[in-house]
């Protein structure tokens, strides 16, 4: 039985904690860019991520992640302890959020999908080929191990200056995003292909967002204030896949990375969050001393390190950033 409030109750519970006991935060982000239009609510404007990392640098402790998992396993953390990570190695993080970590000396973590060095994530290519053609939406049919995607909401066309159009669009690409999750490599890879010719646009449409090529991996940790952390290869959801195809997706990332970097690589962050006892025993078995989920919540000694809890950013202001600096650890601001 689902009871109403669960979710906020939780939550309370564990500020509560958090107030009462102290605790660091691992911040998470994903991209740092001017979007318009951010359908995943991916993107924080380089404004917002300046007023974000003066606030870090002004009122906390900034610390590598790497740094803050050798507190807690000591059994004590800095007072007002926060960590920056990324997630997935999107190419902005090197243009756009490095020069802002160096401008504040902030440390951060990007974790990387190996797999999609220099290239675009799927998603980011089906939000452009579902927004920008005029392909009828029930003319879509995909049908991928026994399941079945069909559209079976009113059509009102594309018409690029119709806001409900739009909405509806919105609605599709939610909806097609979601039922392409679960599935692995070669099934997504192969639904991508139908879409892109049901979509109607040419093969060279404009580029979309892409990954770190491996010459921009190695640029962006080259001074050591960035350190890069393994994503899995092809951001698969873990808990959906084999055993042996979980291995694949965890071993084989780490070996790519430190190929390339010729050194160890001690972090993991499992892709959407999800995380299964599977995964933590793989993770701990590969060699990796530290991996994060995505519950909203503080760290503190004594906590999984294999299931450490982040707070994902939105894209707001310093001011709104810092009330939840404040809410969470108690932040006094003179």
């Amino acid at each position: 039985m689902r009871i109403f409030g669960l979710k906020a109750a939780k939550t309370f519970s564990r500020w509560v904690r958090a107030r009462m006991f102290g605790g660091a935060m691992i911040l998470g982000y994903h991209r740092v860019a001017n979007v318009p239009n951010d359908k995943y609510e991916a993107c924080v404007m380089p404004e917002y991520f300046a007023e974000h990392m003066e606030m870090v640098s002004r009122y906390a402790h900034p610390t590598s992640l790497s740094k803050l998992v050798q507190h807690l396993r000591a059994g004590s953390i800095p007072p007002k302890s926060v960590a920056v990570t990324f997630d997935d190695g999107y190419a902005d993080n090197l243009y756009e959020a490095k020069p802002i970590l160096e401008k504040f000396q902030v440390p951060a973590t990007v974790f990387v999908c190996t797999g999609y060095a220099g290239r675009e994530f799927w998603w980011d290519e089906l939000e452009q080929l579902v927004m920008s053609s005029r392909a009828s939406l029930h003319m879509l049919c995909l049908e991928v191990k026994k399941s079945l995607f069909k559209w079976d909401q009113p059509n009102m066309g594309h018409d690029a200056g119709n806001p409900e159009d739009v909405a509806l669009r919105r609605q599709f690409l939610h909806a097609l995003y979601q039922f392409l999750l679960s599935f692995d490599l070669e099934d997504q890879n192969h639904a991508m292909n139908t879409i892109r010719s049901w979509s109607g646009l040419p093969s060279d449409k404009p580029s979309v967002p892409r990954a770190m090529n491996q010459n921009e991996l190695l640029r962006i940790a080259d001074d050591g204030l960035i350190e890069l952390g393994v994503h899995t290869r092809t951001h698969l959801m873990l808990p959906r896949l084999s055993l042996e195809r979980q291995k694949d997706e965890i071993i084989f990332g780490k070996q790519d990375l430190e190929e390339l970097l010729g050194r160890q690589v001690a972090g993991f962050a499992y892709p959407h969050g999800m995380v299964t006892e599977d995964a933590k025993r793989i993770v701990r078995e590969a060699g990796f001393s530290h991996a994060c989920t995505s519950l909203h919540d503080v760290v503190r000694p004594g906590c999984e390190m294999y299931e450490l809890t982040r707070f994902w950013q939105k894209n707001v202001d310093g001011d709104k950033f810092l009330q939840g600096l404040k809410l969470w650890m108690g932040i006094q601001v003179n």
